[in-house]
């Protein structure tokens, strides 16, 4: 599988047509060309039987040397029996998870999944049994 087809000036080149279209730098990186004129920078490739894309951002931000190196990293994932999509995902969700616990903290309330909150859930989820309100309390005691 050859790799590192064209130079940068053929992707710099590269004009809109009437629908995108892909230009192939080899072992599945390619910059699709958007009929708008966007240029992104789409790695495709098989794993365990199911066709997946990644996209590694935009040219020019992103540059034909970072596109290279991110589809070398790829591939050596899905050589290690890796998907390298759902690493994406895993540093997504705990991206995500971060900035909810950040807004928690300032909010006054525990991080997901601490001691804390997860003593704060047990309490209000047996709230209804130790309430002042509950006959059944009251007979016991007297």
């Amino acid at each position: 599988m050859p790799l590192n087809i064209n130079k940068d000036t053929v992707y710099r080149a590269a004009k809109p047509k009437d629908k995108d279209y892909f230009i192939n730098d080899g072992g599945g990186l390619n910059l699709v060309v958007g009929k708008n004129g966007t240029k992104i920078w789409r790695f495709i490739f098989t794993f365990e039987g199911k066709r997946k894309k990644l996209s590694f951002g935009v040219y020019p931000d992103t540059t034909l040397e970072s596109a290279r190196r991110k589809a070398e990293e790829a591939r050596q994932q899905i050589a290690d029996g890796l998907d390298p999509s759902l690493g994406r995902k895993e540093i997504k969700a705990a991206r995500q998870l971060a900035e909810i616990n950040e807004d928690r903290v300032n909010a006054g309330l525990p991080i997901i999944d601490s001691f804390a909150d997860v003593t704060r859930q047990w309490l209000h989820s047996i709230s209804h049994l130790t309430s002042s309100t509950n006959p059944h309390l009251h007979q016991e005691n007297q």
